[in-house]
């Protein structure tokens, strides 16, 4: 599963004025980080919020032993990194850089700072933080639900069924890691040396193998 749809700076501004979100500004710092660069890895302890101004930010989280998943892709504009600032919790994922980038930054004590301040600011900011995390959430179960109706896992921990949507007649949209989505349906499963890949007819006609590995989601096509 990959959340792509950015949710930038406009949710977490959102009912400001220009003179409230030049102060709530003022609390960030800037990082720069060359492609390849961690912002954070999964499992560490986190209280910042990231903006991505420049560059593209992907959210991984470990599945296996070397194996990863994209779950959220963070271009320009968009916030990641909100729950470990809520709840001060360890990173559920890690978050690496596709390009250089250029990230706003804020620290959690920066933003309680900020609070005592300007309580009325802050609470249209929490707001707005609120709704960022329902829409966030609200995706991810989208997504889930979709994965479940056709017995998918999107832990990729076990095999994915593709004998019920060749039986089914299923036409799918599958979604790769790479960014790259094929749409047609399943015809057959193979095994070879590398391990399994999937068959799959596109709408131009075309056979498509598919390692499973390569699988970021599966959804059906209404």
């Amino acid at each position: 599963m990959e959340i792509i749809e950015p949710i930038g700076t406009v949710n977490l501004f959102h009912r400001l004025s220009d003179e409230e979100i030049n102060r709530f500004k003022e609390r960030f710092h800037k990082v720069f980080l060359k492609t390849g660069e961690y912002v954070f890895k999964e499992g560490d302890v986190g209280d910042t919020l990231y903006i991505v101004e420049k560059g593209v930010v992907t959210l991984k989280r470990a599945i296996m032993v070397n194996v990863e998943k994209t779950i959220f892709t963070a271009n320009e504009g968009t916030v990641f990194g909100e729950f470990s600032f809520m709840d001060a919790a360890e990173r559920s994922a890690s978050a690496l850089t596709e390009q250089d980038a250029e990230l706003l930054a804020l620290k959690r004590p920066e933003f309680d700072i900020y609070t005592a301040a300007y309580p009325v600011d802050s609470i249209k900011i929490y707001n707005n933080l609120l709704m960022l995390l329902t829409e966030r959430l609200r995706r991810t179960n989208d997504a889930y639900r979709d994965a479940i109706r056709w017995n998918i896992e999107l832990t990729g921990t076990k095999q994915l069924n593709f004998q019920h949507l060749i039986s089914a007649e299923v036409d799918i949209r599958v979604e790769l890691v790479s960014d790259r989505t094929y749409e047609g349906r399943v015809i057959q499963l193979e095994k070879s040396d590398a391990g399994h890949e999937v068959v799959l007819l596109d709408s131009d006609g075309k056979l498509v193998m598919i390692p499973y590995h390569a699988i970021a989601s599966v959804f059906p096509i209404a």
